[in-house]
């Protein structure tokens, strides 16, 4: 089966929401983003939820494009999301949970215009 464009950036989308959630359950990106340092709990459910969320991406992509090349697309979506949230964090580190809001908003519509 073709996958869409919208469903590959729905993924990649999905994507910098994971690696965001990954990197704010971090003690020194949370307290960049938030002049505060987190809880122990708001840190695991960061933590899980990223890659809870990382896993359903995967699984997307998987089933749209079968094991082989849904991994090699995978693997190419997520080392994207990676440098947009490594950006994100050395540069406007106070704008990662708007724009992770805002990326899995944009993903989850998206995913329903396939």
């Amino acid at each position: 089966m073709m996958i869409s464009n919208s469903v590959t950036i729905s993924i990649l989308n999905f994507s910098y929401l994971a690696f965001g959630c990954l990197s704010l359950a971090m003690f020194s990106h949370f307290r960049d983003a938030f002049k505060r340092s987190p809880s122990q709990i708001q840190s695991r459910i960061l933590y899980w939820s990223g890659w809870i969320i990382l896993g359903a991406s995967y699984y997307v992509g998987v089933s749209y494009q079968g094991l082989a090349y849904g991994s090699i697309m995978f693997t190419g979506i997520i080392s994207l999301a990676a440098l947009l949230v490594i950006l994100t964090l050395s540069y406007r580190a106070r704008h990662l949970p708007h724009l992770m809001t805002a990326s899995g908003i944009l993903g989850a519509l998206l995913m329903f215009i396939v």
